[in-house]
């Protein structure tokens, strides 16, 4: 019996340790991540549309995208809106955060996935922006997006992406017709 306690105390000891070591690890390396982020969030948003951006803070996102459309941000050029991009996070496999760039005229600008941890070689053939499913949805309207082609072995990170897309449209339509909650 002493044998297995010391054993146990021994394993708690340890398991104590390397949960002191991570969170240490989190404490000093979460700005850094989040800077990194913020930077890849607003290169995405410059890839996507022109112009100046502005995160949307007088409209609140419908409660039936709230859990998918995260963050919207008004791009305008010479003081002209000429559309949104829309923080987007979608289920696949696991979850996936992106960008989806809409114009004024409710068309698709592109997509661009920030984070993703879809299996290799086949979930993650959905988030591929050389690929051939992310560049399906550019010059797309709302009327159109069922007509993307989705990747096969890869249908659920495909659908997650095409109903994030399809969110990032309604909320931009809604923010057009000046019906926010």
């Amino acid at each position: 019996m002493k044998q297995y306690l010391s054993l146990g105390s021994r394993l708690a000891l340890f398991v104590a340790s390397v949960v002191l070591m991570l969170s240490l690890v989190n404490m000093l390396t979460r700005d850094t991540i989040a800077e990194r982020q913020r930077i890849a969030g607003e290169t995405a948003r410059g890839e996507l549309l022109s112009g100046t951006f502005t995160e949307v803070t007088d409209f609140t996102i419908p409660e039936a995208e709230a859990k998918t459309v995260t963050a919207v941000y008004r791009a305008e050029e010479n003081g002209v809106v000429t559309g949104y991009c829309f923080d987007v996070t979608v289920k696949g496999y696991d979850e996936m955060t992106m960008i989806v760039g809409v114009n004024t005229d409710l068309i698709v600008t592109g997509v661009k996935i920030l984070t993703q941890s879809e299996t290799p070689g086949i979930g993650s053939k959905a988030v591929d922006e050389n690929g051939a499913f992310l560049p399906q949805f550019k010059g797309l309207s709302s009327r159109n997006l069922d007509s993307v082609s989705i990747v096969s072995g890869a249908t659920v990170s495909s659908v997650g992406i095409q109903s994030g897309v399809r969110s990032a449209v309604t909320v931009c339509s809604l923010i057009l017709e000046g019906k926010g909650e």
